[in-house]
């Protein structure tokens, strides 16, 4: 019986081995993308960090607009 046992945990441990085995490129894959993902997420940045002035200026303009409006 102990062998039987034995025996299985065996067959399980190879075939948890090959499974792992068949993963691992994904691993890479994930790595490989991640990667490069970071340049584009650094260029987003940038132009967020673009785009700000012109965000605090619409907000003034916004501000501007509503005191030059005639009070109804």
């Amino acid at each position: 019986m102990e062998e039987r046992v034995l025996q299985s945990i065996k067959r399980l441990q190879q075939l948890l081995i090959h499974f792992l085995e068949i993963l691992k490129p994904f691993l890479y894959m994930e790595e490989r993308v991640l990667q490069s993902i970071k340049p584009l997420q650094q260029l987003l940045i940038h132009f967020l960090e673009m785009l700000k002035p012109f965000l605090y200026m619409e907000e003034h303009l916004l501000q501007t607009f509503k005191l030059l409006q005639p009070e109804a």
